[in-house]
C-alpha cells in the first residue's frame, strides 16, 4: 500500500493520553504515558495523522496559527455516512497492528483508519490485543490483561485525516468487558488539545500553546459490564478538554483520534504511599460510529 508514504505515522508513546482523565489522584498513575502527554499517537498502524500542508486556516485556541496544523485540511463527514469503524472488514489473518480500512467502510471520504493498542507490559502493548467476536457482527476490537501492574491499558483508532463531524450529535459504540473501577474512558483527540510544539517531530501539530502536560483532550467516562451495551455520547456530555488553561468543548470539529482506556485503582500501601493495585481487565469495542 502507498498509504504509509502518504500519511505521517505517529509515535507509539503518545498514544496513551486521557486514560484516566478526570479521576482523582488516588486513581491516577504518573507512570502512565497517557497521564503525561496530550500528543496524538498510533501504535503500529499502517498510517497515522496526516499533517496539513494547506496555506489557509484560522487562529486556534491559544492563538496558534492553524496553517500547518493537523486540521489545516480537515475532511467533512457527510450525514449519510456516520460509520467510523466496525472491524468487519478485517480478513481474519492480517496483523491488526498494520491493518487499515476506509473510514466506516466508505471510500468516498478518502479517509482511512486502523486500530492501535497500548498497555503497561514491558512491550508497551496490553497482554492481549486482538479481534474477537463482535456485537451482532463478525469482529470487535479487544484488549485484556490477566494482571495489569502499572496503569492499565487502552486502544482506539487512528485517523488518516482530521475529521469535521459537525453533521452529527456525538459518538456511539458498543462495549463489554470488566474494569477495576467498573468504568472506562473515551478520549477524543482534537487539534485544539494537541501541542503546537510537539516533543517529537513526527507527532501531529495542534494549536494548544502549552507543553504536553497542559494540553488535555476531552473525555467521557462510561460504565463497563460483561453484557454488550450501547453507549451514545453527545458532544456536550464530554468533559471539556484544556488548552493550557482554555476550556475546549467538543462540537464535532477537528477530531484527530478516538481512544478508549482502562485504569487501575490506586491506593496506599503499607508505608502509606499510593501505588497501583494490580488487577485484570478486559475491554471490547464494536460498531464505532457518529450519530
Amino acid at each position: 500500500m502507498h498509504r504509509t508514504s502518504r500519511f505521517l505515522r505517529v509515535a507509539i508513546g503518545a498514544a496513551a493520553i486521557g486514560i484516566i482523565g478526570g479521576m482523582t489522584a488516588c486513581t491516577s498513575d504518573s507512570n502512565d504515558p497517557g497521564a503525561k502527554t496530550g500528543a496524538g499517537g498510533a501504535q503500529g498502524g499502517a498510517g497515522g495523522i496526516a499533517v496539513g500542508t494547506g496555506t489557509g486556516g484560522t487562529t486556534g485556541t491559544g492563538g496558534a496559527t492553524t496553517a500547518n496544523t493537523v486540521c489545516a485540511g480537515s475532511v467533512k463527514i457527510a450525514a449519510a455516512n456516520p460509520g467510523i469503524a466496525d472491524f468487519d472488514a478485517w480478513d481474519g489473518v492480517s496483523d491488526i497492528n498494520k491493518w487499515s480500512a476506509p473510514l466506516g467502510g466508505n471510500t468516498t471520504s478518502g479517509v482511512y483508519d486502523g486500530p492501535f493498542g497500548y498497555g503497561d507490559r514491558a512491550s508497551g502493548f496490553p497482554e492481549t490485543f486482538e479481534m474477537t467476536t463482535g456485537h451482532a457482527s463478525t469482529y470487535a476490537l479487544r484488549i485484556a490483561d490477566t494482571l495489569a501492574m502499572n496503569y492499565g491499558g487502552g486502544m482506539g483508532t487512528w485517523l488518516s485525516a482530521c475529521l469535521n463531524a459537525t453533521a452529527f450529535q456525538g459518538i456511539s459504540f458498543w462495549v463489554r468487558g470488566n474494569s477495576p473501577m467498573s468504568k472506562a474512558t473515551l478520549t477524543m483527540f482534537m487539534q485544539e488539545t494537541l501541542p503546537s510544539a510537539p516533543v517529537k517531530t513526527t507527532d501531529p501539530i495542534g494549536t494548544c500553546p502549552g507543553a504536553t502536560a497542559s494540553c488535555i483532550h476531552p473525555s467521557f467516562p462510561f460504565n463497563v459490564t460483561d453484557t454488550w451495551t450501547q453507549i451514545q455520547v453527545p458532544w456536550a456530555s464530554f468533559t471539556p478538554g484544556n488548552a493550557a488553561g482554555t476550556p475546549v468543548t467538543p462540537d464535532g470539529r477537528n477530531i484527530t483520534q478516538i481512544q478508549f482506556g482502562v485504569a487501575l485503582i490506586w491506593g496506599p500501601d503499607a508505608s502509606n504511599t499510593y501505588v497501583p493495585m494490580p488487577a485484570p481487565y478486559e475491554l471490547v469495542i464494536d460498531t464505532l460510529t457518529f450519530y
